[in-house]
């Protein structure tokens, strides 16, 4: 088994595949980028969704990613690490989306998709209120189950500016969910 940037181990014969994948795609065979992407998209999705809270902007932001991914593949010194590769590339962007975001309106919302339960929204709403690097340190660590220096990857930060992320945050959500009546 291989360990990917996530808590996740994977099996050699998954790692194996992947990195044959990547391969023929780097030779220009579009079926086999194809195939990286339909197993990589609804993870990549997944990830999106929670470090941005918006349905809409995750799916353009893994589109965004994918396209750069295509351009860039050359770079990818290690095949098999596609996955985790694919991960920090959609971490980073949805990291710039949101500081954007962020800029142009103060996020107190959460916009589209199908509704969720109150206390779904409550949370949704709760952790739009962080800063982009304490939401993504929070989600990547308690709901991927990501290990501090494993976030710190994603983000290529410090274990430690993590922690110093998710407690920043974590005091936030405190005062903000102290405040209300």
């Amino acid at each position: 088994m291989t360990q990917s940037a996530g808590a996740v181990a994977l099996p050699e014969a998954h790692t194996n595949e992947v990195a044959d994948l990547v391969i023929r795609a780097r030779s220009g065979d579009q079926r086999a980028f194809g195939e990286l992407v339909e197993h990589s998209r609804p993870p990549q999705v997944t990830l999106a969704r929670g470090l941005l809270a918006a349905e809409e902007e995750a799916e353009d932001v893994v589109q965004e990613a994918l396209v750069h991914a295509w351009q860039r593949l050359w770079m990818l010194r290690r095949p098999e690490s596609f996955e985790a590769w694919m991960r920090r590339i959609v971490a980073r962007r949805c990291l710039s989306r949101a500081r954007r975001l962020r800029r142009t309106e103060e996020l107190v919302d959460v916009p589209g998709g199908a509704p969720a339960p109150e206390a779904g929204l409550e949370a949704a709403r709760l952790l739009s209120t962080l800063a982009p690097r304490q939401r993504a340190a929070l989600y990547l660590t308690w709901v991927e189950g990501c290990t501090d220096r494993e976030a710190g990857r994603i983000h290529g930060l410090r274990a430690a500016t993590i922690r110093v992320h998710r407690h920043r945050g974590l005091e936030r959500l405190r005062r903000t969910v102290e405040k209300k009546p």
